[in-house]
């Protein structure tokens, strides 16, 4: 008969066996999204996720503020890599010096990359006197366009990227003013969706005059790619401007401005790879908007949610103290983890979160 330590022994061992065999059950299963199905870091059984930020050389000190922030917050526990870009010609910025720090910082968790010499600058074929007319006109400087161009149409592309289904883009210049106890990508995936937001504000469209009417021009000829139940009243005046969107009549009025402020955003990359939303991009891309006016990745990314996901698949994230280049923000102020009160700062913040879920009349 074996004795009482050998049992011991197997028991424990026949545990582990049944835990490891149990481990890809235990959590979600099967398919999220458009087309991609979830996976999960096999040694961490995280989410396969990544956080993401393009730094500006002028912003290196915000930029270790920022990940210094979220490495307090949350991120020392869910230890989840970063990717640091920089345009090329500014990739020199970041010395080894800085490259310390911030792998101090992160604990060694971040890598480092340049944009795409494709997606920076202005493409070929486009005018280059127009460019010019619409710099000195409106202003926005050549890189601050190819910011907007880069992360309308090219992120989710990038090498660096492309091994990760979830991309957290974050800024150099936010700060989170809670402690965050739980995953906000985990959260995303029990609410079984596939986008994260943390506020909605309405657009200019003096930048941007003729976004609106690109983008009807598109879905008048592309409405089979949508899929049902989408939420086009999120970025269009009710039922009507709707209406004159897929019938490729809308203009700028019936746009209704609204827009997911992206420098925070969680996203599934199926949303990004579906064929609504990559020839929606390459059809703005070859208008040239981005530097004839100043199209924004902001509301050509909410054009492109609400033409592919149904409201049920977007998260609001009203807990977190969210707050980007010491603008009006929500300041959970009732919960203890947060060091914010309701300050002027705060009480300017206007949740618009519900336009998503409840469109307005207009």
């Amino acid at each position: 008969m074996p004795s009482r330590p050998r049992l011991l022994l197997f028991s424990g061992l026949a545990f582990v066996l049944v835990s490891l065999l149990l481990l890809p059950f235990s959590r979600f299963s099967g398919t999220i999204g458009l087309s991609s199905p979830l996976s999960y870091n096999a040694a961490s059984h995280r989410p396969n996720g990544v956080i993401f930020i393009l730094v500006n050389p002028k912003r290196i000190t915000q930029a270790l503020m920022a990940l210094y922030n979220v490495e307090d917050r949350f991120n020392h526990r869910l230890k989840y890599p970063y990717v640091l870009f920089t345009a090329e010609d500014e990739a020199d910025a970041l010395t080894e010096e800085i490259r310390a720090k911030i792998g101090y910082i992160t604990e060694g968790r971040a890598t480092f990359a340049t944009v795409q010499p494709e997606a920076w600058g202005v493409p070929d074929g486009l005018d280059k006197f127009l460019v010019d007319e619409s710099i000195r006109k409106i202003g926005f400087s050549i890189g601050y366009r190819s910011m907007c161009r880069f992360y309308s149409g090219f992120f989710w592309r990038h090498p660096a990227l492309a091994r990760y289904e979830w991309l957290w883009r974050l800024d150099t210049d936010i700060e989170f003013h809670c402690d965050v106890p739980y995953d906000p990508i985990e959260r995303v995936i029990e609410q079984q969706g596939l986008y994260g937001f943390v506020q909605v504000t309405p657009d200019a469209s003096w930048v941007q005059p003729t976004l609106a009417s690109n983008v009807s021009h598109f879905l008048a000829s592309h409405a089979s790619l949508l899929p049902p139940d989408v939420n086009l009243e999120f970025v269009w005046k009710g039922p009507e401007g709707a209406a004159k969107a897929l019938q490729g009549t809308a203009e700028s009025d019936d746009w209704s401005g609204m827009t997911f402020y992206n420098n925070f955003e969680i996203s599934h990359r199926s949303i990004w790879e579906s064929p609504a939303y990559t020839k929606l991009f390459e059809a703005l891309d070859k208008a040239g908007g981005f530097f004839y006016e100043r199209w924004s990745d902001a509301p050509i990314h909410s054009y492109g949610l609400a033409m592919t996901l149904r409201k049920d698949q977007v998260v609001h994230f009203g807990d977190l103290g969210y707050q980007h280049q010491k603008w009006a923000y929500e300041c959970p102020a009732t919960l203890s983890r947060c060091a914010c009160v309701n300050d002027d700062v705060a009480t300017d913040f206007k949740n618009n979160s519900d336009r998503w879920y409840t469109p307005r009349p207009w």
